[in-house]
C-alpha cells in the first residue's frame, strides 16, 4: 500500500527518530449470524485470524521481529470463537505495541507509529489513503495516494514480480516472517484458551 511504503520510508530516513510505539486497530460488526464463516469455530472464525492479522503483521513490519513479551485477552462468544481482542508486546529493546481486532465491533482502523521526534498517522491504516507525519505537534507532511486500485492489487503485482523473477519469496513478506507471526498469534490463543478442532491436531 503506498502509504504504508511512505510511513516505512519516513521510519528509515529517521523522521520521527527512534520508534518506540506503535498502535494499530482494525475491527468491523459482521452482525449476528452463528453459521457465517466469521464466527464459524470449524472454519477458523473469529477476530484474530480475519483482523487481528493486520495490526500483528503490521506491528512486524514496524519493529521487525516479533515481541518478546506478548500479554493478551479475547472475548469469546457463544460461537466459541474470538469475537474481539486486545494485546500489548514488548520487544527486546523496550518498543511496545498495543493491538486490537474484532469481527463484531467496530473500531477506528487507525495506526499510529510513535517515535522520540514524531509521529506518522495511518487513518484506515489496511485501506489506507493517506499518511501523515507530525514533528514537533504539528502536521508537516501529507502524503495522498489518487489511485484507482483496490489494495489487494499491490499483493498480486508483487506476487507477479517474483515469479517472473523465478522467486519463491518476497523480500517485502518473506516466508520466515510469515511464519514468525503465525507463531505469534499462537502464543496469543494459547492464553486465551482458544483452540480449533482440525488445525491444532498437529
Amino acid at each position: 500500500m503506498p502509504p504504508v511504503a511512505q510511513a516505512r520510508q519516513w521510519i528509515a530516513e529517521g523522521r520521527i527518530g527512534e520508534v518506540l510505539a506503535l498502535t494499530a486497530n482494525f475491527g468491523f460488526d459482521v452482525g449476528w449470524n452463528p453459521g457465517s464463516r466469521l464466527l464459524d469455530k470449524r472454519l477458523g472464525g473469529g477476530a484474530l485470524l480475519d483482523a487481528g492479522i493486520y495490526p500483528v503483521s503490521f506491528a512486524s513490519m514496524v519493529f521487525g521481529e516479533q515481541p518478546q513479551w506478548i500479554q493478551s485477552t479475547a472475548y469469546i462468544g457463544r460461537t466459541e470463537v474470538d469475537e474481539r481482542f486486545a494485546a500489548l508486546f514488548r520487544y527486546r529493546n523496550g518498543q511496545t505495541a498495543t493491538l486490537n481486532g474484532a469481527v463484531r465491533l467496530r473500531l477506528t482502523n487507525d495506526a499510529y507509529i510513535y517515535g522520540t521526534e514524531g509521529h506518522i498517522h495511518l487513518p484506515g491504516f489496511l485501506f489506507a489513503r493517506s499518511a501523515f507525519l507530525h514533528t514537533s505537534g504539528s502536521i508537516d507532511v501529507e502524503f495522498k495516494d489518487n489511485r484507482k486500485t483496490r489494495g489487494y492489487i499491490f499483493e498480486a503485482e508483487e506476487a507477479m514480480r517474483c515469479l517472473c523473477e523465478g522467486r519463491t519469496e518476497s523480500d517485502i513478506m518473506p516466508l520466515d516472517e510469515t511464519l514468525a507471526i503465525m507463531r505469534t498469534m499462537d502464543a496469543m490463543r494459547k492464553q486465551w484458551g482458544l483452540v480449533y478442532p482440525e488445525s491444532d491436531r498437529c
